[in-house]
């Protein structure tokens, strides 16, 4: 049988709990619902285990919430949210951006099993009409509300998905953008590079343009490239990596450059 752990006092300390060497500190280490390690920390032994209690029922007591309807939009995208580990960096990072700007703060905080179809489609009017938000932008926004409603109605929270069929009803509106992107024509592009080659403020970023139209590749991607990702002979571009520059997971105040893998791999000259 394995020896029980103690703190300094002698007093055997429970599963999570442990005392800190340093300062004599209890720290209790859980899981929240979400499955993200925490801790709580406290001086006195007995003032952690309230601690712990208190956790345990605010825990229960949410997911209580959450079984009979009664938790808030906001509660059913952070467990959704919690559950894309396969997502990269910056895909993460944006749909959370885009969640707490435009969601969060309002509409998040709608009970779920309250919200129906029209209540979704009177929200995303509200973005477009009064936000000015571009049908693109709503688009991404969509494709974070969607999987987080079709997590309740997987867990049996609520019947059906009342963002279903919205973006249709949206993209009817006669006269709306709907963010169709057109190429640009081989005239267009000629002109195009015709003026940034005679242009004394922009002939310096002919190289860069002339790159981006010939392959297509993302801003990223070409950012990234390195002398040694070119192969003249074979007339190859190796896109290996791409260089972004997003916020961060735990601080969306502040931004940093990342390289990730790009979702080509190589491109003809």
């Amino acid at each position: 049988m394995a020896k029980a752990r103690k703190d300094n006092k002698g007093r055997a300390l429970r599963k999570g709990e442990s005392q800190r060497q340093s300062d004599k500190m209890y720290i209790y280490t859980y899981s929240d619902p979400f499955g993200k390690r925490r801790y709580t920390y406290s001086k006195d032994l007995a003032r952690l285990r309230e601690k712990e209690k208190k956790l345990l029922k605010d825990q229960l007591d949410g997911l209580d919430m959450y079984a009979a309807g009664n938790a808030d939009l906001n509660f059913v995208f952070d467990r959704y949210i919690t559950t894309k580990t396969e997502l990269r960096k910056t895909t993460y990072t944006n749909y959370t951006y885009m969640y707490d700007r435009f969601v969060r703060e309002e509409f998040g905080k709608r009970i779920i099993g309250d919200i129906k179809y029209s209540d979704v489609l009177y929200f995303y009017y509200h973005l477009v009409n009064e936000k000015n938000l571009q049908i693109n932008t709503l688009e991404t926004i969509h494709t974070v509300l969607h999987p987080t409603f079709q997590l309740a109605v997987r867990d049996d929270i609520i019947r059906n998905n009342p963002s279903d069929g919205v973006m249709a009803q949206i993209k009817k509106k006669p006269g709306r953008n709907h963010g169709v992107r057109h190429a640009l024509t081989l005239e267009q592009q000629r002109a195009f590079m015709n003026y940034t080659a005679n242009s004394p403020a922009l002939c310096h970023w002919a190289p860069l343009f002339t790159v981006l139209l010939g392959t297509g590749c993302r801003i990223g991607e070409i950012i990234g490239l390195r002398w040694e990702d070119l192969d003249f002979e074979k007339r190859l571009i190796d896109i290996n990596h791409s260089v972004t520059y997003y916020a961060r997971r735990t601080d969306v105040t502040r931004c940093e450059f990342a390289v990730s893998l790009p979702k080509r791999k190589r491109v003809p000259v």
